[in-house]
C-alpha cells in the first residue's frame, strides 16, 4: 500500500487549510477556559483495526527530532465525530516543507480498505489542520468508520524514507440532547466543552482550533490533548503485544510533549 501513497504524491491537488484565529490574552483567563469540561471518550468506544495502527516508536520526524509525526486523534481507541465534514489535525515536527499526502479509507463489506479520499500537499512545521470536504459536496458517510493517514515523503529519491501515522474515525449521529446545548452556546470555547463532555473528539478538537493562532493549538485545544493523551492507556481487557503497549505509552507522551510545545 505504501508504493502506491507514495505514487501519488506526484498528483497535486488544491486544498483548503483551516486556520484558526489569534487567541487574545483576555480569552486565556476567561471563566470558559479555566472551568473548562474534560474530555471523556464514550463508555461503548471500540478499538481499532490492528491494520490501522502504527508503531509510534518508528514514525519519526524526517528531521529525527525527539516528537515523530502525529496526527492528534486517538490511536488505542476509534475516535468519534458527528459531522460528515470533520476537520482533521496533525503535528509536524519537521522545520522544512516536505511533501505530504492525506488519505481516508474506507473498510468494505469484504473487509478490505479502499480509498475514499485523497490530497497532496506541502506540510509546514507545527500543527496543520484540513478540512477536505467542502460543504455542499459529500462527506463521510454516519454509520460507517474510516481509518486516515498522513504519510511525508522525506526524501523523494527514496520512498522507503517516507514516515506514516494513521488512526481510525467513526461517524454517528448527532445526539438530539446535544445539539440543543450547541444551538444555545455561545462560542466556540462553549461548543469544545459540549463536545469535549460528549465524547465527540474530533467535533470538540475543531471548535476549540477555531481559538488558536495558526499552526498552533492554543490554550484549549492543548488541554484537550493533554486529556486524551491520559485516555489512551489500554484498558486491562485489550490484549496487545509488550511491544505495542509500549509504542502506546511512548505515543501518550508525545500527545503531552506535543500539547506543551504547540501551546
Amino acid at each position: 500500500m505504501m508504493a502506491e501513497i507514495v505514487g501519488l504524491f506526484n498528483k497535486p491537488i488544491n486544498v483548503r487549510v483551516v486556520t484558526g484565529c489569534v487567541l487574545s490574552l483576555a480569552l486565556v483567563a476567561t471563566p470558559a477556559v479555566v472551568a473548562r469540561a474534560e474530555y471523556k471518550p464514550p463508555e461503548d468506544q471500540k478499538t481499532p483495526d490492528k491494520e490501522t495502527r502504527t508503531n509510534s516508536g518508528t514514525t519519526r520526524g524526517c528531521d529525527g527530532g525527539d516528537i515523530p509525526l502525529t496526527v492528534l486523534a486517538s490511536q488505542n481507541y476509534v475516535g468519534r465525530t458527528t459531522s460528515t465534514h470533520p476537520t482533521f489535525a496533525w503535528f509536524v515536527p519537521d522545520s522544512k516543507s516536505l511533501k505530504l499526502k492525506f488519505t481516508i479509507y474506507s473498510r468494505g463489506s469484504d473487509g478490505n480498505f479502499t480509498e475514499v479520499h485523497s490530497m497532496s500537499l506541502q506540510s509546514s512545521p507545527g500543527i496543520m489542520t484540513l478540512s477536505p470536504f467542502p460543504e455542499g459536496e459529500p462527506g463521510l458517510l454516519v454509520g460507517k468508520d474510516y481509518f486516515w493517514q498522513v504519510v511525508i515523503l522525506c526524501d523523494p529519491s527514496a520512498p522507503s524514507s517516507a514516515v506514516v501515522d494513521r488512526v481510525q474515525i467513526e461517524v454517528v449521529e448527532m445526539p438530539p440532547d446535544l445539539q440543543e446545548k450547541l444551538d444555545n452556546a455561545v462560542d466556540s470555547a462553549e461548543k469544545a466543552d459540549l463536545y469535549a463532555e460528549a465524547g465527540f473528539w474530533y467535533n470538540a478538537l475543531d471548535e476549540a482550533l477555531k481559538l488558536a493562532e495558526e499552526s498552533k493549538l492554543g490554550v484549549v485545544a492543548s488541554a484537550l490533548l493533554e486529556d486524551l493523551a491520559q485516555w489512551e492507556k489500554p484498558k486491562p481487557s485489550q490484549e496487545l503485544t509488550e511491544e505495542e503497549r509500549e509504542s502506546i505509552e511512548k505515543r501518550m507522551g508525545y500527545l503531552i510533549d506535543i500539547a506543551n510545545f504547540a501551546r
